[in-house]
């Protein structure tokens, strides 16, 4: 219906100019007027020319004003034309790179591939030396029980000593040589497992490359928590930035032990400056003590720096040891729950509860503590045990900061509670 329209006006426009240029030209004609100091006759040709011009004009501005493609073919064709040259450069360049990556992978999995088959050869060798080795301990043995035999012999009997000795003499460099044979395998069982070790390693080390190849290894997601430490508000400067300071090294080293890296003093974690001072300001001028978090900026890549991001919170006193965090009553009868469903919902308003009254969640997973095992089934089973309406009461073992972790213990008590 809008481009009916649109012809429409149009005709109508480009009907109007031509009958008032018919008008114009007419008049000029009879009264012989003239323009620029032309004929009649050409003057009524001029008025004709701007009349057509003026029709094509206002064709083309309101086609301009209507329609947005129309605007982009008259004025920006050439704008157009030069960011699909870009883009054609740059899909040039995304191919090439693909193409070295691709590159890179087949050789990676070629030398994975070599690196495996050497292993299985390894392993085959020491398999067999290790075979060969137990025969030949065997043998030695059998040749220590024969020596033995030979030696309890002679000192029986005596009477054959050239006899017996040459037998001793015979019987002991014969061990004398297993001796060397059994150290001598052993001492070769020793390098092939060495060498084993060494190229499982390697091989190890090898598949992690392959996987940062193909997708990449992430190691922490955004907002994962790498560590929570208590502050002291309200020092010095020195003694606040020290303290700060100690904090931000003792989570790197755990980050680098967690990662494998030998370089001990290597920085993996990130703090910008700016955030550390502002950090800095705020734990000083809190009057408490404050719960520093110190999380993941971003999801991190295995080989990547670790972007680390600072929070700040105050440690206020949430519960007292014995305080009830959350209590419900429900009815067995009526209910239809499994048991540990029952207790698995009664735990998430308890956390619910904790969240809502300070205790500072996990950014991922919303959860404010845990729970053994032993006693989520002491709960299970205490519920499986009773019949009609149960309060299930949750209190705190200890006493609870923000900081958690929200540690509690569950009591089922038949009857309904008020």
């Amino acid at each position: 219906m809008f481009g009916v329209a649109l012809i429409a006006i149009l005709a109508i426009t480009g009907g109007l100019i031509a009958y008032i240029g018919d008008k114009l030209g007419t008049k000029v004609g009879k009264k012989k007027l003239t323009i620029f100091g032309l004929r009649p006759k050409h003057t009524s040709i001029v008025v004709t020319i701007i009349t057509g011009t003026l029709i094509t004009v206002s064709t083309i501005g309101i086609l301009a004003i209507v329609s947005r493609d129309v605007r982009t073919a008259l004025f920006g064709m050439e704008a157009l034309k030069t960011e699909l040259t870009t883009l054609s450069h740059d899909v040039d360049d995304k191919n090439k790179e693909l193409d070295d990556s691709r590159s890179a992978l087949d050789a990676k999995t070629a030398e994975y591939t070599a690196l495996d088959s050497k292993v299985q050869d390894t392993a085959e060798k020491l398999a067999t030396i290790s075979s060969e080795l137990n025969d030949v301990i065997a043998q030695r043995d059998q040749t220590a029980r024969q020596l033995a035999q030979t030696q309890a012999d002679y000192a029986a009997a005596r009477g054959d000593l050239s006899t017996a000795q040459t037998a001793i003499a015979t019987l002991q460099h014969t061990k004398a040589e297993l001796d060397l044979r059994v150290t001598s395998l052993t001492d070769a069982k020793t390098t092939l497992q060495a060498d084993v070790d060494h190229l499982n390693t390697f091989t190890n080390k090898l598949k992690k490359g392959i996987q940062v190849v193909r997708e990449g290894s992430i190691i922490y997601r955004a907002g994962e928590i790498l560590t929570t430490a208590i502050l002291s508000g309200g020092g010095n400067q020195n003694d606040t930035v020290k303290e700060l300071a100690d904090v931000i090294y003792r989570t790197n080293q755990g980050i680098v032990d967690k990662l494998g890296i030998e370089d001990k003093n290597y920085e993996v974690l990130w703090i910008g400056q700016s955030e550390f001072d502002k950090m800095v300001a705020e734990v000083r001028a809190s009057q408490q003590h404050v719960i520093l978090r110190i999380t993941a900026g971003g999801n991190t890549v295995y080989g990547e720096p670790i972007l680390g991001h600072l929070g700040i919170f105050p440690n206020t006193h949430v519960y007292r040891q014995g305080q009830t965090i959350h209590m419900e009553t429900v009815d067995l009868k009526t209910d239809g729950a499994q048991a540990e469903q029952i207790v698995m919902l009664f735990l998430e308003k308890v956390n619910d509860a904790a969240v809502k009254q300070g205790v500072l969640p996990d950014p991922l997973q919303g959860t404010v503590g845990s729970i053994s095992g032993t006693e989520f089934y002491e709960a299970v089973n205490a519920v499986k045990r009773s019949n009609g309406k149960i309060t299930l009461v949750a209190t705190a073992k200890d006493n609870i900061y923000a900081a958690g972790p929200l540690k509690i213990k569950i009591h089922v008590m038949e009857g309904a509670i008020l």
